[in-house]
């Protein structure tokens, strides 16, 4: 099998999603700001506060080309459509699955997080960002799932139904 990207705005649901998948599915988890964090040896938003967004961008795209390529479910990056070298490179991929939600609900799931630098950043607007952000996730995905009003489950289950199709 190849490997699942998920990819998805901010509070999509990708990391909850990946490993009800890989419970699901027993593939191995590989998720890009985790991977960050590991390889830079800082927090998320401590590369956001001490070398910006541009090299946490940087590390984004560094990190992806790091991804397994079989038998793996990569869960990125909200931001890792940004860069067209990501684009192009998962366009290369089978099973990109764009976890589309909408902005409602990405702002009730958000409401008091505080992990987030982008959400934190009360000088971005972060629905414009969604809306300039959907048409590169839509370049870019092999298959389009819905999140509104459905559960991890569902999701997961909606997923695996396109992998066996």
């Amino acid at each position: 099998m190849k490997s699942i990207y998920l990819i998805g705005f901010m509070g999509s649901g990708k990391t909850s999603i990946a490993i009800r998948l890989q419970e699901k599915l027993n593939l191995k988890l590989q998720d890009t700001d985790q991977m960050i964090e590991a390889n830079y040896q800082m927090e998320i938003p401590t590369i956001f506060a001490e070398k910006g967004e541009e090299t946490f961008r940087e590390y984004e795209s560094s990190v992806l080309k790091q991804t397994e390529q079989e038998d793996t479910i990569v869960a990125t990056g909200g931001g890792i459509i940004e860069r067209e070298e990501n684009r192009l490179w998962l366009q290369n991929k089978r099973n990109v699955f764009f976890l589309e939600t909408t902005w409602e609900e990405i702002s009730q799931r958000l409401i008091g997080d505080q992990s987030r630098p982008i959400w934190n950043n009360q000088s971005r607007d972060k629905q414009q960002l969604l809306e300039q952000r959907l048409p590169k996730y839509q370049e870019v995905a092999t298959y389009i799932i819905k999140t509104d009003g459905k559960s991890v489950e569902q999701i997961a289950d909606q997923i695996i139904s396109k992998l066996d199709a």
